[in-house]
C-alpha cells in the first residue's frame, strides 16, 4: 500500500487499514455500517435521514446525535490526506469524498471484470483466498433495514462475483491452464456450492487430465452431499457426464487401462469406484498397463499399489 492510502476490506471479517496499520477497532460497528453503505451506494451518497433511518430507526430525537457523533469519529480515525477528508457532510447529505485516496482490493477489481483478461486478473483469481463473502459475519442488531440492505448487496456481490470468476475460467480453461482452472473452479463451488456446472466442469478437467479417478471423486461426493443436504440426486446433465467420461475412459484400451507419466493421486476409494465403472464386465482385476512407473508422482505410485494389493488392479510395467 502506498504512503497515505486506505484500505477497507469488506469480504470475510471486515478491516479497515490506514498506512499498514489496522484501525478496525477504532470504530463501532454503526460506523462500519455507515461507512460500507455510503461506499456501496452507486452515487456512494445518501442523506443524513436515509443513515438515521437505518441504523438508528428506534433512537427518536437520539439518532441526529448518534449520526454526528459517528461521523465524527470516523473523521478522527481516518486522517486528512492533502487537505482532503474520507467523509464529507454538507446539508443534509455524506458522501465519499472521491478525491481520497481509497485502494481497491483483490475482489473489487475481480467483481468488475467484464470481458477482458489479463494476466493480473488470472494471479487476482487465485489470490482471492477463502475471503470471497461479503461482510461476511457482520450483522447489527435491532436495524432491520440495514441487515434487509446487506442481504442484498452480499447477494448482488456474489453474482458478479461469480461471473468474472467463470469467465476468468473460460479463458484459463482455452489456454489449457488446467491446474489454475480447477482453482478457480473451487472458489466458484464455493460461493455456489449446488451449482451442477461447477462440478460438471471439474469433472471433464479432471478426465482431460487423465486423472478419472478424482473425476469419479467428484461425481461421487457431491452426489451424496445433494442426498444428504437437500434429498435430491445428481441431474441428468451430470449422470450423462460422468457415464461419458468413463465410456470415453474405456475407449480403445482392449480391456486394458493404459497409464501414462500423468498425476492420478486421488483417493483409494475414489480410483476403485471409476475402474469399476470403466470395466464392469470384469469379474477379476482389471489390467493396468504402465507406459513409464518413474514417470508417475509418489502419490500416483502409492496409489495403484494399493489398488494392486486389493487385487482390484494387476500392474504391468
Amino acid at each position: 500500500m502506498s504512503k497515505d492510502t486506505l484500505r477497507i476490506d469488506l469480504y470475510g471479517d471486515v478491516r479497515i487499514i490506514f498506512n499498514d496499520e489496522d484501525i478496525t477497532q477504532k470504530f463501532s460497528k454503526k460506523s462500519i455500517g455507515l461507512i460500507a453503505y455510503l461506499l456501496c451506494t452507486p452515487s456512494q451518497q445518501a442523506s443524513k435521514n436515509t443513515l438515521k433511518d437505518l441504523l438508528w430507526i428506534d433512537a427518536g430525537e437520539k439518532a441526529a446525535y448518534n449520526l454526528r457523533f459517528n461521523l465524527w469519529n470516523i473523521k478522527k480515525n481516518i486522517p486528512e490526506v492533502g487537505g482532503e477528508n474520507f467523509i464529507i457532510t454538507s446539508g443534509n447529505l455524506c458522501r465519499i469524498n472521491p478525491n481520497y485516496p481509497i485502494e481497491k482490493n483483490i475482489i473489487e477489481k475481480l467483481e468488475n471484470l467484464q470481458s477482458e483478461i489479463s494476466l493480473e486478473d488470472m494471479n487476482d483469481a487465485e489470490d482471492t483466498g477463502n475471503r470471497l463473502v461479503f461482510m461476511e459475519h457482520f450483522y447489527l442488531k435491532d436495524c432491520d433495514d440495514f441487515n434487509d440492505w446487506l442481504t442484498l448487496e452480499r447477494n448482488n456481490r456474489e453474482r458478479r462475483l461469480i461471473a468474472a470468476l467463470a469467465r476468468v475460467e473460460d479463458y484459463l480453461e482455452e489456454n489449457r491452464d488446467f491446474k489454475t482452472a480447477l482453482n478457480v473452479l473451487e472458489k466458484m463451488m464455493f460461493l455456489s456450492p449446488f451449482e451442477d456446472d461447477f462440478h460438471i466442469k471439474a469433472m471433464k478437467i479432471y478426465a482431460e487430465l487423465g486423472n478419472y479417478g478424482e473425476a469419479a471423486r467428484e461425481y461421487k461426493n457431491y452426489s451424496e452431499w445433494l442426498k444428504k443436504e437437500l434429498g435430491v440426486a445428481p441431474s441428468k446433465n451430470m449422470r450423462d457426464t460422468y457415464l461419458s467420461i468413463a465410456r470415453n475412459a474405456r475407449m480403445d484400451t482392449d480391456g486394458i487401462l493404459h497409464v501414462k507419466d500423468k498425476v492420478y493421486d486421488s483417493d483409494f476409494a475414489a480410483a476403485a469406484e471409476m475402474l469399476r465403472s470403466l470395466f464392469p464386465d470384469f469379474q477379476g482385476s482389471i489390467p493396468v498397463k504402465i507406459d513409464n512407473w518413474k514417470g508417475l508422482d509418489q502419490k500416483s505410485q502409492e496409489l495403484f499399489e494399493a489398488l494392486a494389493k486389493e487385487k482390484i488392479v494387476t500392474i504391468g510395467r
